[in-house]
């Protein structure tokens, strides 16, 4: 009984072994807990961001380039969201008012361009 246990033991030791990476386990996520969504303020208005990709014929004129991310501020109790900011985008991401949907705008990444919707 006493080698069963003993067996047993190494090797559920060896199995943890097993599992630790080298690599850290990412999380397909930016959203931080104060915020209901990924997003990008413009003006007053806040818009959420999709991965849901537009043609560039819908691209309009350019908004501006986001100036903060605020992702790391939102503990701050003093933080006020600002034109131009956002919670996931990096600054200097492209923004453009959409030419087929005037309640949504485009954002650009990787020259690709994904579409924010309004959000009341």
């Amino acid at each position: 009984m006493l080698k069963k246990t003993i067996v047993i033991t190494l090797l559920s030791l060896s199995l943890v072994g097993c599992a630790s990476t080298k690599e850290p386990i990412l999380i397909d996520s930016t959203e931080e807990a104060s915020w209901a969504h990924e997003f990008v303020r413009v003006d007053e208005t806040s818009f959420q961001l999709t991965q849901i990709e537009a043609e560039e014929s819908a691209k309009g004129d350019l908004i501006g380039k986001v100036q903060r991310n605020i992702v790391d501020m939102d503990t701050d109790e003093e933080l006020v969201e600002q034109h131009l900011d956002s919670n996931s985008l990096p600054p200097g991401t492209a923004l453009y008012k959409h030419t087929e949907n005037s309640s949504n705008i485009l954002y650009e990444l990787d020259g690709k361009y994904y579409i924010a919707e309004k959000k009341d």
